[in-house]
């Protein structure tokens, strides 16, 4: 890599992995890039660093191997976009530093926006992503927007009477079930400050709060909107649904709808979170992570793949763009409302029955309702379905993966559901057991 006024490269991970290349200027200087060719079969360069034999100024050859490495391996997983997608990546983190520094600012003067904002980058540690944006985005849409002055304020120095307000406010809109969900998230949110200063999990930033009380806790519970959904799809809605999704435009809402359902209802959450590196198509079976409930690690919960999954999961992978299995960019997952708005649009179509519309979480209770019918039980399904898995039991003592249960099951559930494509569900007995099927 001596010679003056040219480039030199070598091959990085294999045929297709790109080229850690150097250009040696006439005065001796060397710079390092990774070559590439982009999806229009374009040759681009990323620069990696100036060379440096001692590695403090610039790299050494075996750091500038390592960065190549890094890029060749994204590039083999599919990211033809490299260098867009690097520049991105740099935008957001520079969007981050500067939304932490106003985080920092703001908890300087612990106000009721920094409280919460500790509160859901405490969610994001624990691997409740979904969660944390969920709340953030109450918050932002009924306190820090329609009422800076609660918002700005120091949390310590609010009274019940002022989240009252803000409560009112939403479920005077009609919006009762939201006003009973941001009422959870504030509550949790003093909560969590109240124990920081013996609890190591909890952000040590809360301790500064000064927090002595919960003021959401004297606040009346709006118990009247936690009502508990229990629509669950008839057999020729099931049917019908499932030929309306197949007659959407082919593309990740297509395929994650139709893999939710074949995997009998999993979490869109969850689902939309798959990358090419959680399937294993040789062994039929997917990863996905649940952080539902107190678990500091998500629980890996492995999915086998029936022929009817198999073949969504490779048409998803052939169209894969980025790091995400179902992405409409590349550069970050679908969102589960993008799918719900997906489900209400065929819910008003499907309409004709009078049994009332029907949303996104009805689909997993109407798979666990059928299921159970089906005769599979309930240890199988709370397996397929990963709830209730959080006992001492579980947690501690049941090593058994449940794969050959779990494998005949939905072998069952996508009989099932070609009678109900077919329409032909009311003219057969249920079929037998899963555990019966197993052995």
């Amino acid at each position: 890599m001596r010679t003056p006024g040219k480039w030199v490269s070598e091959s990085i991970g294999g045929r297709g992995g790109g080229s850690l290349v150097v250009r040696v200027a006439a005065g001796g200087s060397r710079l390092f890039y990774f070559r590439y060719a982009d999806a229009e079969r374009r040759q681009r360069l990323i620069a990696l660093g100036r060379y440096d034999r001692e590695g403090r100024s610039g790299l050494t050859l075996s750091q500038a191997r390592e960065k190549a490495a890094e890029f060749s391996r994204r590039y083999r997983a599919g990211d033809r976009f490299l260098r867009e997608h690097l520049a991105a990546e740099r935008r957001a983190e520079a969007e981050r530093l500067a939304e932490a520094e106003r985080r920092a600012r703001e908890a300087e003067r612990g106000t009721l926006a920094a409280l919460f904002s500790a509160y859901a980058d405490f969610l994001e540690r624990r691997g409740s992503r979904q969660t944390a944006r969920n709340a953030r985005s109450l918050f932002r849409t009924h306190v820090a927007e329609p009422w800076p002055e609660y918002a700005e304020r120091r949390a310590a120095e609010l009274r019940p009477g002022e989240i009252t307000t803000i409560l009112r406010a939403v479920a005077e809109q009609g919006k009762g079930r939201t006003a009973a969900k941001l009422r959870a998230y504030l509550r949790a949110a003093y909560a969590l400050a109240l124990r920081a200063e013996h609890d190591a999990t909890a952000p040590a930033l809360l301790r500064t709060f000064g927090i002595e009380s919960n003021p959401v806790a004297a606040t009346a519970a709006l118990a009247a909107f936690n009502r508990v959904r229990d629509r669950v799809l008839s057999a020729a809605e099931l049917g019908g649904y499932l030929r309306s999704v197949e007659a959407l435009p082919a593309g990740p809402v297509r395929s994650a709808l139709l893999l939710a359902l074949y995997l009998g209802g999993q979490r869109p959450a969850q689902l939309l979170r798959l990358t090419p590196a959680d399937v294993d198509l040789e062994a039929r079976t997917v990863t996905l992570r649940d952080p539902k409930g107190r678990r500091t690690q998500p629980r890996l919960h492995v999915l086998p793949l029936t022929d009817p999954a198999a073949a969504i999961v490779e048409e998803a992978l052939r169209s894969a763009a980025g790091h995400w299995v179902f992405s409409a960019s590349g550069k970050k997952p679908l969102r589960p409302e993008v799918l719900g708005r997906a489900v209400r649009e065929i819910s008003r179509a499907l309409s004709g029955e009078g049994r009332g519309p029907f949303e996104l979480r009805d689909i997993r209770r109407t798979c666990e309702t059928m299921l159970a019918a089906l005769g599979i039980g309930r240890d199988v399904r709370a397996q397929i379905q990963s709830h209730g898995l959080g006992g001492v039991q579980s947690r501690h003592y049941d090593r058994h993966s449940y794969m050959r249960e779990k494998v005949a099951a939905l072998e069952a559930w996508a009989a099932h559901l070609a009678l109900a494509r077919a329409g032909e569900l009311g003219k057969v007995v249920p079929i037998r057991s899963a555990r019966a099927q197993a052995q």
